[in-house]
Parts: structure tokens; sequence; C-alpha cells
């Protein structure tokens, strides 16, 4: 014979032990993490749910007799429920400023700029034949001479999504110039004694070009600008990888 005494002391330990598991599901789930990259975090949240348990409780009715009812027990559980956050940490960046002539090194590339020159007119070489352009109305052509060089075990191209930038120019009120190409220029017909004193020789750098170990390249980048204005900087990017400090080149032109 169970005294009813015992039967409320196993109703008591069900409950507990239904409230325990519970909790300590739900408590499981919480952690605190450092994010260092982009990662998929799971949480949990509490749910409020009811689970019943039931027992048996035997009762004498006479000395001789016995009766089994049911006595039920109720319980709050928390069930957790998981979301998911994904988080994408800003990566920080850092600036480097350097000179004319000065050689600045980002990942495998050591690279400078050589020389920077303001012009009225342009001439390059084709199949022995000199052709000459000049800067459209209101605007004037400066040349940047750059140095790249792959020092690197293996071959490469120093521009694109994981390597450097076109370098964009920067003058001296603050506005942004991409790298300009020879059909915004005006083609001249009649060349004269001064246009062809006045020219500079325009030798395109290569950007699609594939560096060998422990090679490099020379070459030049042109830029339209107003006349009224100067340049001032070059500006260069270096991000290999999202994941990884992005470099920024700031080169001074005067």
């Amino acid at each position: 014979m169970v005294s009813k005494q015992a039967v409320i002391i196993t109703v008591i330990a069900i409950v507990t032990l239904i409230i325990g598991a519970g909790i300590g599901y739900g408590a499981a789930g919480t952690k605190t993490t450092t994010v260092t990259s982009p990662t998929t975090l799971t949480f949990y949240t509490p749910l409020i749910t009811t689970t019943t348990a039931t027992v048996r409780e035997t009762v004498s009715i006479y000395t001789f007799s016995t009766v089994t009812r049911a006595v039920t027990a109720t319980a709050t559980l928390l069930q957790p429920i998981t979301m998911t956050i994904t988080v994408k940490p800003t990566p920080t960046q850092k600036v480097v400023e350097a000179v004319i002539r000065q050689v600045v090194q980002v990942g495998p590339w050591k690279l400078a700029v050589l020389d920077v020159k303001e012009v009225t007119y342009i001439k390059t070489l084709s199949f022995g034949t000199w052709n000459y352009y000049q800067a459209p109305e209101g605007m004037k052509i400066v040349i940047a001479k750059l140095r790249i060089e792959n020092t690197a075990n293996e071959a490469k191209s120093p521009f694109g999504p994981a390597e450097l930038s076109i370098p964009i120019l920067v003058t001296d009120v603050n506005k942004s110039y991409d790298k300009a190409y020879r059909y915004q220029l005006k083609s001249i017909l009649r060349v004269t004694s001064d246009i062809e004193e006045k020219a500079v020789e325009y030798n395109e750098l290569d950007v699609f070009i594939k560096l060998a170990p422990e090679s490099y390249i020379e070459g030049d980048i042109m830029y339209l600008i107003p006349q009224t204005e100067k340049p001032a900087k070059l500006v260069i990017e270096y991000w290999p990888s999202p994941f990884e400090p992005k470099t920024v080149i700031v080169i001074k032109l005067s």
C-alpha cells in the first residue's frame, strides 16, 4: 500500500523534472559569441507550453481491498525556437600616404608614381607614325607615370577585383576623375611646329597585363580635368579580401 504523502512527493518530483528539463533546454541555447567575420548565430527564444504528467495513486478502502486512481500534475515548460541572424562586421581601413617617386608596397605589389605632367597636347606612335591629340575645350590633360613591380613567386595581374584599383585623380577642389581614353580627345590633323614642340609622348599603361615574378612595368595613365583645377593626389585601393582590412594609398602630387 502506498501512502498519500508518498504519492504527493512522487508528483512533485515529476513536475520538478519536467520544469527542470524545459528550463535547462532553454538555458542551454544561451551563450555569448564574439564575431570577427560574417557569421550565422542561433538564438533560443522561450515559447510557453503546458505539459501534463499522470501518476497512479493506490488507496486502501478497507483492510482487504484497494482502488487505483489517477492523479494529474500540470507544469509549464520553456520550449526553444530558433532564429538565425547573419552578422556582417565592417572591416577596418588603413591609409598609407606617399609622395611622387616614393615606393609603396602593399601585398605583392611595389608601386610608385614617377612623374605627373599637365599638358595641352599628346602624341602616340602607331605603326611608325605619330598621332597628335588635344584636350576638349576648357579641359587639360594630366599624365601620371607609374611603375609597378610584382614581388610574388607567381605571375599576377596588378589590376583586378582582389588586387590594385586603377588610380583615381583628385584635384585641388576635391573633385575625383577616372582614367581618360584617347577617344575622349580631339585628333589633330594639321600639326604645326608649335604643336610638335609642345606635345608629350603618351605610353599608355597596360592595365590588363600579367607580370612575371620579380618583374615590373612602367606606363602612363591619362586624366582630363578642367583648366581651372590642379592635380592634388592619386588614390589607389588594395583589398585582397573583404575579411581583411582595406589599404588606401594616397599619393600627394604637390
